[in-house]
């Protein structure tokens, strides 16, 4: 098992030599509470981050191992398909992270209208990001990026149609029978 130290002071007599000269408490426990809190610390702007992505919907948290899952659902233009936006923070080794992931049941359509066995990979949207424990609010950056992301992917289909005139190259979804895929849990 894995020991974490916190050092007060290090005196250094020469380049190879240093001294301990105080540490507080110590140990994986101490570490696991420090991300514990920095994951407590970002939740309100990860829950923000959620209400952004699809305004008047409500967030549902759930307590997972090591941090919060919340999901709000998402709308499609075309009205086709069920999904919903998955955002997990969670402790990572010795960073916070958070990952974003649109899940959906959308499938490409065979000629014959019938879900064909192909998710729609253009409405797929995906997310990460890796923080220090002394982080207390997301990146603008990060965030601006996920809402825009997001945004295209929920209306990628259309915007890959409008791009494609001929009506062999437009693209046609249906619900697919299968359940909305599963984000993994965090370990």
């Amino acid at each position: 098992m894995a020991q974490f130290w916190r050092y007060y002071s290090v005196e250094v007599h020469s380049h190879t030599e240093r001294d301990m000269t105080g540490c507080t408490e110590s140990g994986l426990a101490t570490h696991l509470r420090d991300l514990d809190e920095a994951v407590e610390r970002l939740s309100p702007s990860v829950e923000s981050l959620a209400q952004a992505l699809s305004p008047g919907e409500p967030v549902a948290r759930e307590v997972i191992t090591g941090g919060f899952k919340y999901t709000i659902p998402v709308r499609f233009p075309d009205g086709v398909g069920d999904g919903q936006v998955i955002a997990q923070v969670f402790r990572y080794r010795d960073h916070v992270r958070l990952d974003v992931e649109i899940a959906h049941n959308r499938m490409f359509a065979r000629p014959d209208g019938s879900p064909s066995d192909r998710r729609c990979f253009l409405n797929d949207y995906v997310a990460s990001l890796k923080l220090p424990p002394q982080a207390s609010e997301l990146p603008v950056d990060f965030r601006r990026e996920v809402v825009s992301g997001v945004h295209a992917a929920r209306e990628a289909v259309q915007r890959h149609n409008r791009m494609q005139v001929a009506p062999w190259n437009q693209v046609l979804v249906v619900e697919g029978a299968a359940a909305l895929t599963q984000v993994p849990e965090a370990e």
